[in-house]
């Protein structure tokens, strides 16, 4: 049984009498940021060595180079992701105000709107209309309906925090960023007593790269409930496909 419950004072929560849903919290508004800063690293920075590596450079200026990319590339990220979400919420917040203006001095053309739109989902016109009169006298949830039925923006939208967004990002690309350049460092480092070969440092990087790949597929399908074994999968695949095409054309201008 579902209890609306106080609407005209400002609670308008459903509340389920006897089934609690369990969620995944706050963390998941950033699973975006860590996907997308994640794969961006791991593959930008492979790509980056892998380029390097075509051309036969010594495992030293490999690393340098791949450094290079992944501290630039973490901050381009994590800027880019900053300020477009900032973006976000300030289109949400100037639509919300715009929406409240349109309620504080048209209600009924707003209640007439959204009638419109109800019917159009199916329900009568007497039903929709009853409904939109009953939710409009708590102006809050009237308007957070409007955002989403007229805009398609969610409530929550307008309270994200972009320099988080833009946090989250630049370190996911750091971390994921630096499985490529895992080898190399190792190989280095224990350089004076083996002989380490370039190929063989790359072949370490590939394997260290597609494993990671796996890992975040897998972790991503956890978090959104979805297929784990697809997740990685899929993951591992396009991430695949976009360095084999950076790795192809770099080793073509080479030769």
């Amino acid at each position: 049984v579902l209890m609306i419950v106080n609407l005209s004072e400002g609670t308008h929560s459903l509340v389920p009498a006897a089934h609690q849903e369990n969620h995944k919290g706050d963390s998941g508004q950033y699973i975006k940021s860590i996907i997308y800063g994640g794969l961006d690293g791991i593959v930008s920075v492979f790509v980056s060595v892998a380029s390097v590596e075509a051309g036969s450079t010594a495992l030293g200026v490999v690393l340098l180079l791949g450094l290079a990319k992944l501290i630039s590339g973490a901050i381009s990220m994590g800027v880019g992701d900053w300020m477009s979400t900032a973006a976000e919420v300030d289109y949400a917040r100037n639509e919300r105000m715009r929406e409240q203006w349109e309620c504080d001095n048209y209600l009924e053309g707003e209640i007439d709107e959204m009638v419109e739109l109800y019917v159009e989902k199916g329900l009568s016109e007497q039903t929709a209309r009853r409904l939109m009169t009953i939710v409009s006298r708590n102006p809050k949830l009237f308007i957070d309906m409007m955002m989403v039925d007229e805009l398609g923006i969610l409530p929550d939208e307008e309270h994200q925090v972009p320099w988080k967004h833009g946090a989250v990002n630049f370190t996911s690309f750091m971390v994921f960023g630096t499985v490529p350049l895992i080898g190399y460092v190792v190989y280095l480092s224990i350089g004076k007593l083996a002989h380490p070969t370039t190929m063989t440092t790359f072949g370490v990087s590939i394997g260290l790269t597609g494993f990671t790949l796996l890992l975040m597929g897998f972790v991503k399908g956890k978090l959104t409930g979805t297929n784990r074994v697809v997740s990685a999968v899929t993951t591992l695949l396009f991430g695949s496909v976009g360095a084999a095409i950076g790795w192809l054309v770099s080793f073509l201008l080479v030769k």
